[in-house]
């Protein structure tokens, strides 16, 4: 059943934000948009990967051969290291985001003493 859910899912196909190509939007609009996109992105990537890497411990409990648990711990730490890696992006995207609605205010707050 799993695996029917993980080949049906896909790429998110999203259609741009409506005022994401107006003149009048600005660029920090245009970054939180893309970085929530991101995040949506990485939180996907790593719900999967972290299946994958639940998958690899249940199969290591299974099997008996040495050769086949050896190439399977292999894996798990192949598929651990990256889950490590999309959590570092993960948090390095929180960064950003927070970074931008910090500038994003203090504009509105220009904007308000103009």
């Amino acid at each position: 059943m799993i695996k029917k859910l993980n080949k049906e899912r896909g790429p998110l196909k999203k259609q741009p934000w409506l005022y994401y190509f107006d003149e009048e939007t600005d660029d920090l609009s245009r970054i939180s948009y893309d970085a929530w996109g991101i995040r949506m992105i990485l939180k996907d990537l790593h719900e999967r990967m972290w299946l994958h890497s639940l998958r690899l411990r249940h199969a290591l409990t299974c099997l008996n051969s040495k050769q086949q648990k050896a190439e399977l711990k292999f894996q798990q730490r192949i598929v651990n290291e990256h889950v490590k890696q999309i959590e570092q992006l993960q948090k390095e995207n929180e960064e950003l985001q927070s970074k931008n609605i910090e500038q994003q205010i203090a504009q509105d707050d220009l904007q308000i003493i103009k």
